[in-house]
């Protein structure tokens, strides 16, 4: 059974991940954008203009900061139509954003994180300095921002928070200091989306501005229920947000920021494209079901229709508080910055993905998170240049998810022996918390008008703890069953290892279960030290040569997702438990990167070229792995090679017409990854290493 996943009926991908991603990848893009250029030396010639960013905690000129960058405006942003981060990732090279009923990844030259709730995501976002590393913050909408950069390879000194693939780091726009206003209304009609956004910006005085942005948009779905007789998915999102600014004297100036995010769904767009037997010759899976059930097929066809027999969902609420307070301290500039960020999510799912009550899938996850960051910084155009700064974070997570088998459900009706499963669920109950401080500095020094070198490096600690159980959950009563045969049916059918599964039923005969049970609990303590060398060799006024090494950290953690917990439970009196976390706890992933770029602009300012060519070999990379049966399991994969090329630049055509241009090629592979997952269908290509008569591929 093959799904694809619609964005919407112009653009559509599909793919699958096996036990080795494919050697290579191209992406590129090509846009054409007006702008308005800038004239050189008061002459009729013109140049293009001057893309200030962020990436080093400066405002820096892109050609001038030895990282591989992409880059967009707010303008451009606006003038794109970006509503989300899908949006965006069509306008930057080299990042992939996939969103399903389970979960939402983002990968940035190939890597990225699973779908685990437990994970901190490989390629961190940052809005206004605060980090956003929870898989479903992913999801939240964009609106009046004033930048969004991509910053490519480990991000291990000045954002540090994880962001061993990359860092997105997106700006909102600030009050401004005259009276400014604007107001949008689209209508769509053949999705039927409407949208609005409103943008005030008012001077309170001339130390205090303020500026309130408020978007809503209703999207009425492109694809057809045909069992539902309904069109998917309906969208709703209201977003709301004011920031103040206030120049408290000549050297002090406060930034806060409030805002709140609610976007909710109804369906998804998801279709099954293809219906195969595994085993050729035998019946496919609709044909199967429509026989023996009666039930409604799928028709297996890339048509924008799909059949689903429960109205998936998805509501989710984020809210922001932000502070940034910056201060002259003689010539040098005290930043501090301070977040509280908090968000809930219910999902929904109907993950059998078929028009039959089998396996409905209720999640609920909430997050509180609290981060301060303070940075010192020299001034700007010195041949000596220091940032020294120290950061906290907390937070804490629960999660919970149920797999509801109704009266009326398909598996209960299956067979005489599954009656047991009626009105019954598997239920899990994860709670996690983590406390993080960091220590960082970076010196940038000019060796000689040509040459200049920068060194850094990040002191990460950090400590989590985590519980878990799993049970089986009588509907009737919402409570726990005390039944051990409804445990050993689900650990039989679904593989799950439940607090109920402590006996075995062999020929009739209860035997006690060893190694049974699920409620687990588990702590870390982890730190690292992640260096940082770059050079910067400037061949003329307009071409620069740079080189850099450096490597990442990525703090281990704890699953709520796998079925299992150590070794699968048994009877055998005179088996041990090598590992009783052995699925619930996995280990930190580093990574050593190496870069070489070249950025240049040519023909009077009027063209861009940039290139960069990067190798990443990562230890351990967090892995998700689904188990066959209703769960996933975690753990790491010992060794990976990423490397690549990435080009983009700018040509102006003439004063009102610009070309921008980016292509990558990614060769990713997994070097050492025995137990990957096969694709379904495929022939197993390992060897049996624990001689059990399993192959490790």
């Amino acid at each position: 059974m093959v799904l694809t996943i619609h964005r919407n009926p112009c653009c559509e991908r599909q793919g699958f991940y096996g036990r080795k991603l494919p050697q290579f990848a191209l992406s590129s893009l090509f846009a054409m954008i007006y702008s308005t250029p800038t004239l050189a030396d008061d002459q009729e010639i013109f140049s293009l203009e001057e893309i200030i960013v962020t990436a080093q905690k400066r405002e820096e000129s892109l050609q001038e900061v030895p990282i591989s960058i992409a880059t967009l405006s707010g303008e451009k942003l606006d003038d794109a139509g970006i509503e989300n981060l899908q949006d965006l990732t069509a306008h930057l090279p080299s990042i992939h954003f996939t969103e399903t009923g389970l979960s939402t990844q983002v990968r940035v030259r190939g890597i990225g994180s699973d779908n685990s709730q437990g994970f901190e995501q490989s390629v961190g976002m940052y809005i206004d300095g605060i980090y956003y590393g929870r898989a479903q913050l992913f999801r939240i909408p964009l609106m009046d921002l004033e930048r969004a950069e991509l910053l490519r390879g480990p991000q291990s000194i000045l954002f540090g928070k994880n962001s061993i693939a990359g860092a997105l780091n997106l700006q909102t726009a600030r009050p401004a200091d005259e009276l400014t206003g604007s107001f949008a209304a689209s209508q769509e009609f053949l999705l039927g989306e409407t949208e609005l956004n409103g943008v005030v910006s008012v001077p309170m005085s001339e130390e205090f501005r303020a500026r309130l942005a408020v978007r809503k948009y209703e999207e009425t779905g492109y694809i057809n229920n045909t069992v539902l007789d309904a069109d998917q998915p309906f969208k709703e999102e209201t977003s709301l947000r004011l920031s103040m600014d206030w120049d408290a004297s000549d050297k002090l100036h406060i930034l806060a920021k409030g805002e709140t995010h609610r976007f909710k769904t109804k369906g998804r767009p998801i279709e099954v494209i293809q219906d195969l037997p595994l085993i050729a010759g035998s019946p496919n899976f609709t044909q199967t079901l429509t026989a023996g059930f009666g039930v409604t097929p799928f028709d297996a066809q890339l048509n924008y229709e799909r059949q689903a027999d429960l109205e998936e969902s998805s509501d989710n609420e984020v809210n922001n508080m932000t502070f940034i307070t910056t201060y002259q301290f003689a010539e040098n500039t005290l930043t501090w910055t301070a977040g509280l960020l908090d968000f809930d999510t219910t999902e929904l799912c109907d993950c059998d993905f078929i028009p039959a009550e089998i396996l409905n899938l209720e999640l609920e996850e909430t997050y509180e998170q609290q981060s301060q960051e303070i940075r010192l910084a020299s001034p700007k155009g010195r041949a000596f240049e220091w940032v020294v700064g120290a950061f906290y974070q907390n937070w804490e997570q629960t999660f919970f998810d149920q797999l509801a088998i109704s009266e009326t459900g398909l598996v209960p009706a299956a067979s005489p022996d599954f009656g047991i499963f009626r009105n019954t669920a598997l239920r899990r109950e994860f709670e996690q918390s983590s406390d993080t401080w960091a220590v960082f500095g970076q010196v940038n020094l000019q060796l000689t008008n040509k040459l200049f070198v920068s060194a850094g490096a990040r002191y990460t600690a950090e400590t989590k703890e985590a519980t878990k159980a799993m049970d089986a959950i009588e509907l009737e009563t919402n409570t726990i069953s005390t039944n051990p045969a409804l445990g050993f049916a689900y650990l039989e059918v679904f593989g799950a290892e439940t607090n109920q599964a402590n006996v075995s039923f062999v020929n009739g005969v209860a035997q006690p279960l060893r190694f049974s049970g699920h409620n687990v609990a588990g702590d870390r303590d982890e730190s690292a030290i992640t260096p940082l060398f770059s050079a910067e060799y400037y061949f003329s006024d307009t071409t620069m040569f740079y080189g850099l090494y450096t490597t990442g950290f990525k703090a281990g953690g704890f699953d709520p997702r796998s079925n299992r917990v150590g070794s699968l439970a048994t009877t055998d009196p005179n088996a041990t438990e090598d590992n009783p976390n052995l699925f619930f706890e996995f280990e930190e992933e580093t990574v050593t990167s190496i870069e070489l770029g070249l950025k240049t602009s040519f023909a009077s300012g009027r063209g861009e070229f940039n290139l960069a060519i990067f190798d990443m070999q990562y230890e351990d990379l967090q892995i998700s792995q689904f188990d066959g049966q209703v769960g996933f399991n975690v753990g790491n994969a010992r060794e990976t090679s990423v490397s690549g090329v990435e080009i983009d630049g700018r040509w102006l055509f003439n004063q009102s017409f610009t070309a921008s241009y980016n292509v990558a090629f990614l060769d990713f592979e997994y070097d050492d990854f025995q137990n990957g997952n096969c694709f379904a269908g495929q022939t197993p290509d390992g060897i049996d290493l624990n001689g059990d008569g399993q192959l490790n591929t």
